[in-house]
Formats: C-alpha cells, sequence, structure tokens
C-alpha cells in the first residue's frame, strides 16, 4: 500500500485543526450572545434561556435568578426545564429544595432531599453542596452521614470545611465520634490536635493508643505539642514517655533523628547570620550538630533548645562535647539551662572559648519542687563593643542528661 504523501498529511491535519477551532468559535459565540442578552434587556434575555436546553446552564441562570434576582418563580421553572432535559442533574435538584425552603415550603425540600439522597449514593462530587443543604434544612441525621462521606472520602479544603462544621454541631467528642463513625476516628483526631482542641483529642486518646500511635505520630506530636502550651505539662510528659521516649530524659543528645520543633525533640531555627548543619561526631560514631556563625550579625542566639520533663525535687548534671573554631567577639556562645514554666534560676556555662577541641562540658541543676521541666538551650548575648558581629563554629555531640541526686528530702518519721 502506498504511503500517503506529506503534504496530503498536513493538509489533512490542518483542516481537522480548523474544523476544531471552528467548533471552539461557535462555543464561545454562543456563550458571547448568551453574554450580550444578559445585559441587552429582559425580552432577548428571556428569549435566550428560553432556546436554552443545557441543564447546566439552565441551573446556573436559576440560581441567579433566585439568589440575586429574587426571581423564584422564574428561577423554579428554569430548575424543571433543567431536569426536563436530565432527570438525575444534581444541582438543579439541590437549587430546587433550596428555593423550596426558601419560599416555606419545608415539607416539599425534605421529599426532594429524600430524592437526592437516593441520586447521590456514592458519588463524591456536590456531596458538600447536599450538606449545606441539609444543614439548612435542619437535618443533623442526615447532614451526620454527609459529613462523614467526605470526611472518609473527600481530601483537601472540602474535608475540612465538614471537619469544621461538625465539630461545631457536635461539641461533645463521644457524640461526634458517633455520629461520624470510628472509622474516621484517624482523621478527626489529626483535625482535634491541628485546631488544639485539646479536651476532645485527650479523650480519644485511649482509643488512639489501641488503635496505635504510630499510625497518627506527626498528629500526635502536634497533639503533646498543645498539650505542653496548653497547661498539660504532666499529661505530655507521660505520653511522650509511654510512646516516644522511655529510655533517656533529653531525647535525641545523638542527633540521629532531625530536630522536629515540636514535643519534646530540639527546636532549631536559622536566623539571619547563621546555618546549621548535622556531620559525623568527632568520636565517628553518631552525628554532631555543627552551628556556623557568618560573622554578620551581633546575635542574640537562643535558637537551638529542648524543652526536657524531668522529676520535681531532684539533682541533674548535663553533659555533652564541644568543639569550636573561630569564635568571634567577646560575648561568644554557653549552654543554659532555665526553668520551663516555672519559676527556676537560669543555670549556664562559660562561654565557649574562641577555638577548641572536642571538650567534655558538665553543667549540674536542680529542679524546685514545682518545676515539671526545663528548657535546654545554646545562647549567645548581644555584644555592646564596636567588632560585635558573631562569626565561626560551634558544634555539640553527646548531649545527656543524669540524675545525680535528691533534693529537700523530707525527715522519715520514726514508727
Amino acid at each position: 500500500m502506498a504511503a500517503v504523501p506529506i503534504h496530503r498529511q498536513r493538509r489533512s491535519l490542518r483542516i481537522v485543526t480548523f474544523l476544531a477551532l471552528a467548533a471552539l468559535a461557535t462555543v464561545q459565540l454562543r456563550i458571547a450572545l448568551q453574554e450580550q442578552a444578559e445585559y441587552s434587556g429582559t425580552g432577548a434575555s428571556t428569549a435566550m434561556m428560553n432556546s436554552l436546553r443545557s441543564p447546566f446552564l439552565l441551573t446556573w441562570h436559576g440560581k441567579r435568578l433566585h439568589l440575586l434576582d429574587g426571581e423564584v418563580e422564574q428561577a423554579e421553572a428554569l430548575y424543571r426545564r433543567a431536569l426536563v432535559h436530565n432527570s438525575l442533574y444534581i444541582p438543579a435538584w439541590l437549587g430546587l429544595a433550596e428555593l423550596n425552603n426558601d419560599r416555606g415550603r419545608k415539607a416539599k425540600a425534605e421529599v426532594i432531599l429524600h430524592q437526592i439522597d437516593g441520586l447521590m449514593a456514592e458519588i463524591n462530587r456536590w456531596r458538600w453542596d447536599k450538606a449545606l443543604l441539609t444543614y439548612q434544612l435542619g437535618r443533623t441525621d442526615v447532614l451526620a452521614g454527609d459529613l462523614s462521606w467526605i470526611v472518609a472520602h473527600i481530601p483537601g479544603e472540602t474535608r475540612t470545611n465538614a471537619l469544621k462544621l461538625a465539630f461545631s454541631l457536635w461539641p461533645d467528642p463521644a457524640e461526634l465520634l458517633a455520629r461520624l463513625r470510628g472509622d474516621n476516628l484517624l482523621l478527626l483526631f489529626g483535625h482535634a490536635a491541628r485546631t488544639g482542641t485539646i479536651e476532645t483529642a485527650l479523650a480519644w486518646w485511649p482509643e488512639i493508643e489501641q488503635v496505635g500511635v504510630d499510625t497518627v505520630r506527626p498528629e500526635a506530636l502536634i497533639f503533646l505539642n498543645s498539650l505542653i502550651f496548653g497547661d498539660r505539662l504532666a499529661q505530655a510528659a507521660a505520653i511522650w514517655r509511654k510512646h516516644f521516649n522511655s529510655e533517656s530524659l533529653l531525647y535525641n543528645g545523638d542527633f540521629a533523628q532531625e530536630p522536629s520543633n515540636t514535643a519534646f525533640n530540639w527546636r532549631l531555627s536559622a536566623p539571619q547570620g547563621s546555618t546549621w548543619r548535622l556531620e559525623t561526631a568527632g568520636n565517628g560514631q553518631g552525628r554532631a550538630l555543627h552551628l556556623h556563625f557568618s560573622g554578620t550579625e551581633n546575635l542574640g542566639y537562643h535558637h537551638l533548645a529542648q524543652i526536657v520533663p524531668l522529676t520535681p525535687g531532684r539533682k541533674y548534671t548535663l553533659t555533652t562535647e564541644v568543639k569550636s573554631e573561630g569564635l568571634t567577639t567577646d560575648q561568644r556562645p554557653y549552654l543554659e539551662i532555665a526553668g520551663f514554666q516555672c519559676k527556676m534560676a537560669a543555670v549556664r556555662s562559660a562561654g565557649v572559648a574562641e577555638s577548641q577541641p572536642w571538650t567534655a562540658l558538665t553543667l549540674p541543676f536542680e529542679i524546685p519542687a514545682d518545676c515539671l521541666a526545663v528548657q535546654v538551650r545554646v545562647r549567645r548575648d548581644p555584644s555592646n563593643r564596636l567588632d560585635n558581629l558573631l562569626g565561626g563554629d560551634l558544634c555539640l555531640q553527646r548531649v545527656a542528661i543524669k540524675k545525680t541526686g535528691v533534693i529537700n528530702l523530707a525527715p522519715v518519721e520514726e514508727q
């Protein structure tokens, strides 16, 4: 079979392209005529709408007449015409139900809602619009099913909106979980954690433990953060020790993990004039944290810290190894231990030397009876000298806290 000449192939392609563009131009012309009719007087607009057979356009015009112009009878006629052309077109049913509710025909609107309910089984599209209609009708029994479906099957903004509505309607955690079904537990807990709804998240925590904390680890850490800064430090510490860190007092002291900036892990940021990186530790085992200061800022540095839950009335010692190179100014970095959410005099080390090899640093401290946690920080105070720009490098490795004794020991009563 002879091959089709290349010029004929190109000619055929041009013809197909022309026909496609012509079809597109026809569609655009129709839209333009429709829009022109909107501004050309009532008669022309009415004539245009009378010629429409598209359920989409009929419903769109119906909503405009209903919601913007208050022409409810014309809007209802358009909704019904849309359903004549497509009896399964959900937006037209939704518009008709909303219109009937607005006109005080709640019973008729509920009949239509029941019809919509049957049409939308297993359908995601328009589910949020249906939920809003159900909410307007006060049918929370039906609404619970809609919101449960949205939470389970439609991610993104629609899920977030559904969760917000559900949390506002049913503030009681047990009722909310029952309404939206237990298979949505993890998503419900995640929303409670992210929005700082502490009491609700706490109520669900025993069920989260049964399912497995690792299934919601990021949300659980956010939840712990909410507890820490919501005056629930003791509860946060108990959960942390049970599920995240039962082996050491200070977490991630070998920097095996990236700082997470949440819960009881390292909180680390890089203000202007500084950077950080993790590198192989000086002993070849584990990792060290390397802080670099560029010599361009008179930094007030407090951007490496960890909240550490401890037992009140005890003596502890912080140990670490520190290396420095080329640190500038009279104000050089130091380590500080201060009470977290309690009154405790801060304990600080001497400033790190300008340059030194890996050197052990020991810092003893005591926890008062009213303290449940301390904050371990690397700090540097701004300098008042003219040559006040902090430069150089500081490295830390093998950071740990050990319990060394008891303070304020009560006397033992004789039997």
